[in-house]
């Protein structure tokens, strides 16, 4: 791919010369004049840049994973840097490459803490310095929200060209920080999934799982992992007779599309508590005294998954505490595991 400089070069600018702009500011100034002041290795490094997958899911979040200088990284913009210490990931430092490029091709945005006029002043009016001869990455890092860089290292067990499995590592360090509403368990699940290797795994669902503002929201996009596999579960024994090269989803996909059949996912549910300690959940559900007497599968499908899921008059909003939130996200994250595990070779 590489990067073309001169396009970037006035495309960073513009982003500035917009924010200037919006304060209302009549003060001139001669865009063409602005210009990054690339040296001949920036110009080498720029050239060496191939995408290899770019986050498309979560329009919240911006990062990708490239191949630089022969070496597979992950970028990230507008986010805190996490800190590695070389087994999984390696901090880099951001060089002028780096920085073009997640500017550019990943949308970064101006530091909207930084006054429009401080910008004016210390980018936009340079040019008119008879000194001036170009701006250098310091001065652009600091009027742009934070860029990170990692690189993937080899012998680790992320999934190298799936940006959701290694940004999902990324933004797990970050949560190991601080205090959180995860527990130390749901953290390491989560761990445990992110370096499972198995490429079969929706990650895109994990990530939005782990960012999500709302508990109901984490559940969902751990659930929908696991809705994603009734099929696959309920299809099982006719599958294993057929002889096909079809893998077990491309049939099921057949299957609805031709024939309309999808499974119930009440009894898929069923199947798989039948085979996952159930013990945490049971003692979550027996904490409600409405629902005494009511199957934990049944309790978890009506009671739990349906007013997450489907919006009505008939649900009201779940009134769980955060441990009892935890405790339900560590048993999706167990039937992904064990799920994704077992049908790894079907699917």
């Amino acid at each position: 791919m590489g990067i073309n400089r001169s396009k970037s070069s006035k495309s960073i600018f513009a982003k500035l010369a917009a924010y200037v702009d919006s304060a209302n500011s009549f003060y001139k100034y001669n865009l063409d004049k602005c210009y990054i002041d690339f040296q001949k290795e920036d110009k080498e490094t720029l050239d060496t840049i191939r995408e290899i997958n770019v986050q498309k899911f979560i329009p919240n979040a911006k990062f990708a994973i490239v191949s630089y200088r022969n070496r597979d990284m992950l970028i990230v913009v507008g986010e805190q840097t996490s800190e590695h210490d070389g087994s999984v990931l390696l901090n880099v430092n951001v060089d002028l490459a780096i920085f073009v490029y997640a500017i550019c091709n990943l949308q970064g945005n101006v530091n909207y803490a930084i006054p429009p006029m401080r910008i004016y002043n210390e980018i936009l009016c340079q040019p008119e310095d008879e000194n001036y001869h170009g701006h250098q990455l310091e001065d652009l890092q600091e009027v742009f929200e934070n860029v990170s860089a990692y690189e993937i290292v080899e012998e680790s067990s992320l999934i190298k060209n799936d940006v959701y499995d290694v940004y999902a590592y990324h933004f797990l360090k970050l949560e190991r920080e601080k205090i959180g509403r995860w527990d130390k368990k749901t953290l390491d699940l989560f761990e445990d999934i992110i370096f499972s290797g198995n490429d079969k795994i929706p990650y895109h669902n994990i990530v939005m799982s782990m960012l999500a503002n709302q508990w109901n929201h984490s559940f969902l996009e751990t659930y929908r992992c696991i809705e994603r596999l009734f099929s696959v579960i309920r299809l099982e024994a006719f599958y294993d007779v057929l002889g096909t090269e079809l893998t077990l989803l491309a049939v099921a996909k057949e299957i609805e599309e031709k024939i309309s059949w999808r499974p119930n996912e009440e009894t898929a549910i069923q199947e798989i508590f039948k085979n996952i300690d159930t013990t945490a959940i049971e003692n979550v559900k027996n904490s409600y005294k409405q629902v005494k007497g009511m199957g934990v599968a049944k309790w978890y499908y009506k009671e739990i998954r349906n007013p997450i899921a489907h919006y009505r008059a008939v649900h009201s909003p779940l009134d769980l505490k955060e441990k009892e939130w935890n405790i339900l996200l560590q048993f999706n994250l167990s039937v992904i595991e064990y799920l994704y595990r077992k049908y790894r070779g079907k699917i």
